[in-house]
C-alpha cells in the first residue's frame, strides 16, 4: 500500500512550483487525506515538527490552499484539488491574456514581433545569468522560483548589485533573496519574468524549462510597467 510520504514524494516537484515549501507540500496532501483535523494531528501525519505546523498552516491559509474551521480545538480543511486546479488555470488564463494584448499593441505600432526562445533548464538559467551581466542600470525579476536562480546565479545577481545595478524583486512568501534588493513578497507566482534597464525582457516557464526573450523595448517597458504595478500593488 502506497504511503503518504511516498505520494508526497511523487508530486513534490510540481507542488514546489506552485509556491509550497517542503513542509506545506507535507502539509498538504496529509490534509487532503484526512480531510478536516487540527495541527497536531495534520502535523503527525505529515512528518512536520509540531513547533512549525502552525506557521506552515497559516502560509497555506493565506495561500488559499487552506480553509479553518473555527472550535476547539481548532481545525483545518484542505481546498479541495480539483479547485486548486481551477484556480490556478484561471491565472494562467489571466497570464495569457496578458501576453496577447502586448502582441497586439506591437501589431497597432507595426514593429517587428522578434522573440527568441531557449529551452533546456541550464541554457534558460545561463540566459538569465548573461542578462544580469548585461545590466547597467535596473533589473526587475518576478519569479515562483527564487531558491532555482539563487542557487545558480548567486555570484551574477551579487555582482551586478554592486557595480551599481538596483535590482526589484518578486518573490513568494518565505522565499529568500540577496541583500541589497528591493523585495516585494506575493503569493499565486507561478513563473518568472525579467526585465534589464527596460530593454530586454525574458519570460521563463515556473520550471525554467524553456524561456522567451526579446530586446523589442516597447516589449521590455510594458512589462516593466506590469511588473511596476505589481511591486506597487
Amino acid at each position: 500500500m502506497e504511503t503518504l510520504l511516498g505520494r508526497y514524494k511523487k508530486v513534490e516537484g510540481d507542488l514546489s512550483l506552485m509556491g509550497f515549501s517542503e513542509y506545506e507540500t507535507r502539509a498538504y496532501i496529509a490534509l487532503v487525506a484526512l480531510q478536516t483535523s487540527e495541527a497536531e494531528t495534520i502535523a503527525l501525519t505529515a512528518q512536520v515538527p509540531r513547533t512549525s505546523m502552525y506557521k506552515v498552516l497559516d502560509g497555506l491559509v493565506k495561500k488559499g490552499y487552506v480553509s479553518i474551521i473555527e472550535g476547539r480545538p481548532r481545525q483545518y480543511a484542505a481546498e479541495p484539488p480539483l479547485v486548486v486546479k481551477e484556480r490556478i488555470f484561471s491565472r494562467l488564463g489571466e497570464t495569457f491574456e496578458d501576453l496577447e494584448s502586448v502582441h497586439g499593441i506591437l501589431r497597432e505600432k507595426g514593429m517587428p514581433q522578434v522573440i527568441y526562445t531557449v529551452t533546456g533548464h541550464e541554457r534558460v538559467l545561463n540566459k538569465i545569468g548573461e542578462f544580469l551581466g548585461m545590466a547597467k542600470q535596473r533589473v526587475m525579476l518576478s519569479t515562483s522560483n527564487a531558491g532555482a536562480l539563487m542557487g545558480a546565479l548567486d555570484k551574477k545577481l551579487v555582482d551586478a548589485r554592486n557595480r551599481g545595478v538596483e535590482i526589484s524583486v518578486i518573490i513568494l512568501p518565505g522565499q529568500k533573496f540577496i541583500s541589497g534588493t528591493n523585495i516585494v513578497r506575493r503569493t499565486g507566482l507561478i513563473a518568472t519574468d525579467m526585465v534589464v534597464d527596460g530593454r530586454i525582457a525574458l519570460i521563463a516557464g515556473a520550471s525554467l524549462e524553456a524561456c522567451g526573450f526579446t530586446d523589442n523595448a516597447v516589449l521590455a517597458q510594458h512589462l516593466e510597467g506590469f511588473l511596476n504595478m505589481m511591486m506597487q500593488s
